[in-house]
């Protein structure tokens, strides 16, 4: 999980309080490494609402009735791979929309975001696939829609929070990294690293931010966030009523605070989200 989520040294845009729910998750992986865990079941996260049905699961898109919208559900830590012990990842969930957007049956598709955010990469692979779009995606926020799950929102059409207390924004990027000299020591090892006469510059970064010398990391953290807050820009072209300088900080806002900005479109009911695809 660890190695495949790079918890330890990914860069992230996740929204602090959200992740720090997965601590004990963590802990347990880092404390008992061999830790068993039961079979992964594949998610059940496409819904398809049309016309006089309020809601059916589909197994095959193929099979959901001619005008259904699909609803793809985006909650907790966004990671790119499946998570194995929750859901999806944003590659299966990328393959699901361009699926959708070969079929005539599907006339729409909307996410159903409620998440804190996660990886970068994983933002990146289903930014594409939204960018592939050729009918209308809308974002409706149930509740909470911040870093990543906001970015991923920002490239759709059309963006609504559920409620004037949704909770909107935290843009911006962090990386992670771990010190394990400590935690070998206590069991007994010693590792001894020997790099090649040429490789002088190998894991520098790393080891300077070891030393205290963040900068040069800070400026990997940068260079995604500059891409971050440059994809919100393009998104909401029109829309933002304010600056980088003003929603690009990392704060959050609620609903009412995010639609003066420009971030959403509209408070309004899932119900009611169904009626804008058209």
């Amino acid at each position: 999980m660890l190695l495949l989520h790079k918890i330890l040294n990914g860069v992230w845009m996740i929204e602090e309080s959200f992740a720090l729910n997965y601590l004990p998750l963590v802990t347990s992986f880092l404390t008992d490494p061999k830790r068993q865990s039961s079979p992964r079941e594949p998610e059940n996260f496409l819904s398809i609402h049309n016309g006089s049905d309020s809601r059916e699961i589909i197994k095959e898109l193929r099979d959901a009735p001619s005008g259904s919208i699909a609803v793809v559900s985006i909650s907790g830590a966004i990671t790119k791979h499946d998570q194995e012990c929750g859901p999806d990842g944003m590659q299966s969930k990328a393959q699901i929309m361009r699926e959708c957007f070969s079929l005539d049956n599907i006339k729409g598709m909307v996410l159903k975001i409620d998440s804190g955010g996660g990886e970068g990469t994983a933002m990146r692979l289903m930014s594409e696939a939204i960018s592939d779009r050729n009918k209308p995606v809308v974002a409706f926020i149930d509740d909470f829609s911040c870093s990543a799950a906001y970015g991923i929102a920002s490239g759709c059409d059309y963006i609504v929070a559920n409620s004037e207390v949704a909770q909107v924004g935290s843009i911006g990027t962090y990386l992670t990294i771990a010190d394990y000299e400590k935690y070998y020591e206590q069991k007994g090892i010693r590792l001894v690293e020997i790099y090649a006469s040429l490789s002088k510059d190998k894991n520098k970064d790393y080891f300077e931010a070891l030393n205290g010398n963040l900068e040069p990391l800070r400026k990997v953290a940068d260079k995604f966030n500059e891409m971050f807050i440059s994809s919100i820009e393009k998104n909401r072209d029109g829309k933002l009523t304010a600056s980088r300088e003003v929603w690009g900080t990392g704060k959050v806002y609620f609903a009412e605070e995010a639609l003066k900005l420009g971030l959403i479109d509209e408070i309004n009911s899932f119900s009611n989200t169904l009626n804008i695809i058209v």
